[in-house]
């Protein structure tokens, strides 16, 4: 452990005891800001910026409630049942911890494995000068079904994209090959007509500033460049950058495992090929973040990239939404008036329901679909162990939707002891832009910590 850790480590477990202390006595959330409590860590720590992704995890978060003696030690399983990229998984291994997650999205569970995974890096840039090199000299190139591929990708960009993808497909290590797709598709979005500033596509559009305005020429100048970038180069940059942030978790015991496990928090299973359930009381800590009912699109915003890996193709996305909790495409015939179990969310749907019957079910389907997750989660919860939920409320059709109160309700409902809430402020988080006009954005986030006792 590294001076830097140590020290953490000893004050978190000060903190977590303080916390737990002043809740008991005054039953009321305590402020905090993760940022100011460690104001040294970042992304660029380690491969947590090996691809982007929508609101990601504050990686202060897991750091505080992983590094300390309080909730796990070394060589526990630490699991988050709503991995994402694997913010919690990197940081659990690299605090001597065994992690394990589970995710809707492949690109999410591809990039989770990928970010922890030790690779050698003489090894990495051997096959990085071959892909490139292969991919030039070819003359013939297969396009992958991929949503508009037309609409958001010049001809010329998909012939370069088609050709290192075939040259990347020939490794033979798995791992490798994931390491490589995974720079591959953090390229796509930058050599198409996407405007990165927006997590789900959206096309860059001149027209939408006014003429003769600095914004409208930089559009126009942008979308002059993309149609002859030149992707090889672009392809390679990203490469080397990963390649550099991959080289830096080779200091981590490999003793501490990562692994993605499952495709559902509502059954956790042994491994992501097996439906061999994950051992009940077998997890020491959960720590995760899980979807907002209706606040992400993370299908959307990967559209692109899951059909260039040919992971799936457009047929299929509205399949792999339906199995994300928290979407908001639902049949006419799921339009109904949805029951929780939970009084106070079901008071709240009932009103919502006579507003506007979509998102009531929306927020109701979302309730019933994180009861599951959560009552999965504490199947796999040692006696003793803890929940850190981190979620936050938003408004639906004006009306306050207090998601940490419902989840709260419930967790105590089937018998978790509630031992602090902590609220920090969100300052940014990479969240949609144009949200739906019924719905509204967080702005602070609720941390829930709960013992199975």
């Amino acid at each position: 452990m590294d001076k830097v850790r140590k020290s953490h480590h000893k004050r978190n477990t000060l903190l977590i005891e303080d916390y737990i202390q002043k809740y008991s006595i005054s039953k009321r959330p305590i402020a905090v800001n993760f940022r100011n409590k460690f104001p040294e860590l970042n992304y660029e720590r380690y491969s947590h910026l090996i691809h982007s992704y929508p609101a990601k995890l504050l990686v202060h978060i897991p750091y505080f409630f992983i590094n300390n003696s309080y909730f796990s030690r070394k060589g526990d399983i630490v699991l988050d049942p709503f991995c994402g990229t694997g913010t919690v998984l990197l940081e659990s291994i690299l605090a001597g911890r065994n992690a394990l997650g589970a995710d809707a999205n492949p690109l999410a569970r591809m990039i989770a494995n990928a970010k922890t995974t030790r690779l050698n890096e003489a090894t990495l840039r051997k096959h990085l000068s071959s892909i490139v090199s292969r991919a030039k000299k070819y003359k013939k190139y297969e396009l992958p079904d991929v949503v508009n591929c037309d609409y958001w990708f010049s001809e010329s960009v998909q012939e370069k994209l088609s050709k290192l993808l075939r040259s990347i497909n020939l490794i033979k290590n798995i791992d490798v090959r994931n390491f490589f797709l995974i720079s591959y598709s953090n390229c796509i979005k930058k050599v198409s007509y996407a405007d990165l500033r927006v997590s789900v596509p959206v096309k860059l559009n001149p027209n939408r500033f006014p003429e003769d305005s600095e914004a409208r020429e930089k559009i126009k100048i942008r979308l002059k460049q993309l149609k002859n970038i030149d992707v090889f180069s672009k392809f390679q940059a990203i490469a080397e950058e990963n390649i550099a942030r991959i080289s830096t978790i080779k200091e981590i015991d490999t003793k501490y495992k990562s692994k993605v496990i499952s495709k559902d928090a509502r059954n956790l299973t042994e491994s992501i090929n097996t439906n061999k359930r994950l051992k009940s009381n077998s997890v020491k800590l959960i720590v995760t973040s899980p979807p907002y009912a209706g606040a992400q699109k993370y299908i959307r915003a990967s559209s692109l990239n899951l059909g260039w890996l040919g992971i799936c193709d457009t047929t299929n996305l509205l399949k792999l939404d339906s199995q994300n909790i928290g979407r908001e495409n639902y049949n006419v015939d799921d339009l109904k008036l949805i029951t929780t179990g939970i009084k106070s969310a079901d008071s709240l749907i009932r009103k919502l329901y006579k507003i506007n019957a979509k998102r009531a079910c929306i927020v109701g389907y979302y309730l019933n679909e994180m009861k599951d997750a959560l009552k999965e989660s504490v199947r796999v919860l040692k006696s003793g162990g803890h929940l850190v939920l981190i979620v936050g409320n938003n408004k639906v059709c004006d009306e306050e939707f207090n998601t940490q109160k419902y989840l709260s309700e419930y967790l105590q409902n089937i018998g978790l002891k509630l031992e602090f809430k902590l609220i920090d402020d969100i300052k940014s988080y990479g969240l949609m832009t144009k949200r739906n006009k019924t719905a509204d954005i967080i702005s602070r986030e609720w941390i829930l910590v709960f013992k199975k006792t």
